[in-house]
């Protein structure tokens, strides 16, 4: 459960509050706390990426506090999410799904034993693919952001497809599929406790 940072900039702080809440009356049934992050994709002005900075810090005070991981929706907002996220050292494990920052930032992810989720654009492309390619399999989650982001045009995306994503990391990575597959389900399981 979490609070995407779509949301953050126009959602009054009794619906952020009542999230908050909800969270706590449930935590014993959750295994992470996310999506929540940054999205500066079409946020230009100073106060609302402020607000979504804002909305960011209470989540992650929220997983910090309860030890749960935290899944990151981030889009050109990588490094500012990364140096928020970092100050919250109590987090076990933190997850950048879909990430589409570049190489540098990606090593420093890896060098604090974050996870990098690839999802199923992997099959088309480039960039995801390059980062497959450089990224340790023991920092990798597959997913496939459903309904989003197919690896075949014109058809919804679904849970099924991540299939995909796992023959493409298997196919730039040079490893059975299987393999591919046992490391990234190990990983899971690890970072839900699973």
């Amino acid at each position: 459960l979490g609070f995407h940072p779509n949301y953050a900039v126009n959602s009054e702080q009794c619906t952020i509050d009542r999230t908050v809440k909800t969270i706590e009356e449930h935590i014993d049934d959750i295994v992470a706390i996310g999506e929540t992050g940054l999205d500066f994709h079409n946020i230009e002005d100073y106060e609302s990426r402020k607000r979504q900075e804002n909305v960011f810090h209470t989540f992650a005070k929220l997983a910090s506090e309860y030890e749960l991981p935290i899944v990151l929706h981030v889009r050109d907002a990588e490094s500012q999410a990364y140096n928020i996220i970092k100050k919250y050292s109590d987090i076990p494990e933190v997850i950048f799904h879909c990430y589409s920052g570049d190489m540098q930032l990606a090593y420093d992810l890896i060098d604090r034993h974050y996870y990098i989720s690839v999802p199923t654009m992997v099959t088309k492309s480039k960039k995801h693919k390059k980062l497959a390619k450089r990224v340790p399999l023991e920092n990798i989650l597959t997913e496939t952001d459903c309904p989003y982001l197919s690896p075949f045009t014109g058809i919804q995306n679904e849970p099924s497809f991540v299939e995909e994503a796992v023959k493409k990391i298997a196919d730039v990575k040079k490893m059975e599929i299987s393999e591919v597959d046992k490391i990234t389900e190990k990983n899971a399981k690890k970072v839900f406790k699973i």
